[in-house]
């Protein structure tokens, strides 16, 4: 067998390994499985040019622990008590769990009932004062006595709303991450909270398409089992990316109709959103 020959076969050799290795890239076939999927949805639906996207809620985060660095959180605190599940809804400042107040309750009473001395003390170096009995030294000891512990009883109350979780929106619970007698600290993720509405999707639209998107302007998103609805455009990037040649373009849909966060659409320009600029 010639060297040539030899030579040819080793390419093709090397070759065929590179073909196998890419078409077995297990993160690309997920994403090329959607994109046939919505593609064959799309052309079932009459969709001419669509951008695959997915939609997100604009309302979306985890609802973490508040507490303070106070001594009655320094051991963290356990869950006392769980008030929703996943799936329920929600209303803003609606209460969620409860974390364990005793100690939270007890420091109020005490500051409370220190305010409250605080508060008759200073009531009583008044009144001297506008007799001219008490001097002037001593209504402002009393004055700033009192401020002082109308402070600590901000402060205490501050702590005990700490161990009240509430919902920061309206929404639907779509996590829930403790269990009651558990032990958490600071910082840690308690819920999360998803508004189903409004919806967004963000588009990368190549420069020479980017006039059939306009502000305002009504875009057509299509699910992947052939379900529609109408969004509107809200933002048109008003920069080209050099990098991909592409503008970004901002959608909202504000009834779902039936979409929810996470999933796969695509998108197209209503044939009535006209062009850029008109």
């Amino acid at each position: 067998m010639r060297w040539s020959e030899l030579v040819v076969i080793a390419v093709a050799a090397v070759l065929a390994g590179c073909s196998e290795e890419i078409e077995s890239e297990p993160e690309s076939r997920p994403l090329e499985a959607t994109r046939l999927t919505l593609a064959s949805t799309a052309a079932a639906a009459g969709a001419e040019t669509g951008y695959a996207t997915y939609l997100y809620s604009e309302r979306d985060v985890d609802v973490v622990s508040r507490l303070g660095s106070g001594m009655y959180f320094e051991q963290g605190v356990t869950v006392q008590s769980i008030y929703v599940e996943v799936g329920d809804r929600v209303s803003a400042g609606e209460l969620l769990a409860i974390l364990d107040d005793a100690e939270v309750l007890i420091q109020v009473e005490a500051v409370q009932a220190a305010a409250d001395e605080a508060q008759a003390n200073f009531a009583r170096v008044e009144k001297l004062k506008e007799k001219e009995v008490a001097a002037a030294s001593e209504y402002d000891t009393a004055l700033y006595a009192k401020r002082f512990a109308e402070a600590e009883l901000k402060r205490a109350k501050l702590d005990l709303s700490r161990t009240r979780v509430r919902a920061p929106f309206a929404g639907v619970v779509a996590r829930r991450y403790i269990r009651v007698a558990e032990l958490i600290e600071g910082s840690t993720p308690l819920f999360r909270i998803t508004a189903m509405t409004p919806l967004r999707a963000r588009l990368r639209v190549p420069e020479i398409n980017a006039p059939a998107f306009r502000a305002g302007a009504p875009a057509r998103i299509i699910g992947s089992n052939g379900e529609s609805a109408t969004a509107r455009v809200i933002v048109v990037g008003p920069t080209v990316d050099p990098g991909s040649g592409t503008r970004e373009v901002l959608i909202e849909l504000t009834q779902p109709d039936g979409f929810r966060p996470g999933a796969a659409v695509l998108v197209e320009p209503a044939p009535e959103a006209g062009v850029e600029g008109k």
